[in-house]
């Protein structure tokens, strides 16, 4: 086994130390559990803590709350005349007040938990009686703005949307549930973020094992999602990106490489599944896709570094498709090997987010993994190819 590659026992102590540290104190969950991994795998970890899966949640702090707190930019204003939301910093920690200036009431809560690494946007949720809940604003990258949260009525101060098991189990690693005189409530020992463990299950007696065995060059005792068969590699993905899907079993109890409609429902039979949250229903209509005895999301996507430039993605469709064959060769020139997917994976609007403003109500777009033609948005790509 190559050194870099080989964990030293003394290594081991720490990453196992760090771990217990973990189950002890909450609030240092993310990073504490991910230590085991980095002493190993450094540059690897390094490129994946860059992802957005790494940052979907955290504990709020200056770092990970995107939006404005400055005056001038830290309110939003509501259709309803007098009552707007006022962002604030106080003591090292952040709130959101609504107010009603003609009723002369208002309610503040702390924003407690970040959802969203905010590439697109974020949400917060603060805690109540051992729930979560959403508060009203949420933030908007591409506008940089404070918003209605989503499933929020704009003009109303509202507190109320509690966050169910579901989300949470696609928007961090883990979280125990506990019972409460008979009431179901989030323990505080929870995991924030995707981390190694999402996809390749528990690490701690991977790293009991290397730490005695630092010779041994095969990893034992931790899942390896490159073997699976193509629909255990698909599940493991559609966990999250499959839409709304009814619970079977308890939440956070699947593990990779088990069979997900064992632990939610079957997949959605809409005509077109939703461009947010569905990837893998979209990709499972695509011609390629059905063409392909292997084709996965790994196929494309390296969950392990981020993958923000779309031209490198061009490699992966010439590796069945040739150039020289496209009709429109001629037509579209050297960018064939850049643009594939602006034009055969088309950013579309999602009918499953809503954003509600004083003025109008609009939906945010995202990448649309069904795979395929569409001639109006090839047409539009062309032609701002010629006007330049």
């Amino acid at each position: 086994m190559h050194p870099k590659h080989a964990i030293t026992r003394a290594g081991a102590a720490v990453c196992l130390l760090a771990a217990a540290v973990t189950r002890a104190f909450g609030q240092w969950v993310l990073a504490a559990h991910a230590m085991p991994c980095k002493a190993c795998h450094e540059a690897l970890f390094n490129a994946f803590a860059q992802t957005a899966h790494f940052k979907t949640s955290a504990e709020a702090s200056a770092q990970s709350v995107k939006g404005s707190f400055a005056d001038g930019h830290n309110v939003l204003r509501t259709g309803v005349a007098g009552i707007y939301f006022k962002m604030e910093r106080r003591r090292g920690a952040f709130y959101q007040t609504g107010a009603d200036s003609a009723r002369s009431t208002s309610r503040t809560e702390r924003i407690d938990l970040v959802v969203g690494s905010g590439r697109r946007g974020q949400s917060y949720l603060y805690w109540k009686n051992g729930l979560l809940f959403e508060l009203p604003v949420s933030y908007l990258a591409g506008i940089d703005q404070w918003i209605n949260s989503p499933g929020y009525t704009d003009g109303e101060i509202d507190f109320a949307r509690v966050i169910v098991p579901r989300c949470l189990e696609c928007h961090s690693t883990s979280f125990k549930l506990k019972q409460e005189r008979r009431a179901l409530q989030y323990s505080r020992d929870y995991e924030l973020g995707i981390s190694c463990e999402k996809c390749h299950g528990d690490g701690h007696q991977h790293v009991q094992y290397q730490s005695s065995h630092p010779a041994e060059p095969r990893g034992k005792y931790i899942i390896n999602p490159a073997h699976f068969s193509r629909e255990r590699k698909l599940d493991n993905c559609a966990l999250c990106h499959s839409g709304l899907r009814e619970q079977i079993r308890a939440p956070f109890t699947y593990r990779p490489g088990e069979k997900l409609d064992d632990y939610l429902s079957p997949a959605s039979d809409a005509p077109i599944p939703d461009v947010h949250g569905d990837q893998v229903g979209l990709l499972r209509r695509s011609k390629c896709f059905r063409s392909s005895a292997t084709m996965s999301c790994s196929t494309c996507h390296d969950v392990h570094r981020p993958q923000r430039d779309l031209a490198p993605f061009a490699s992966k469709c010439l590796a069945c498709h040739q150039t020289s064959q496209h009709p429109m060769a001629a037509k579209i020139g050297a960018r064939m090997i850049t643009s594939c997917i602006d034009c055969h994976m088309p950013n579309q609007r999602s009918n499953a987010i809503q954003i509600t403003t004083p003025t109008r109500q609009s939906s945010l777009s995202f990448r649309s993994h069904a795979i395929g033609i569409y001639p109006e948005v090839a047409a539009t790509i062309l032609q701002s190819g010629r006007e330049r």
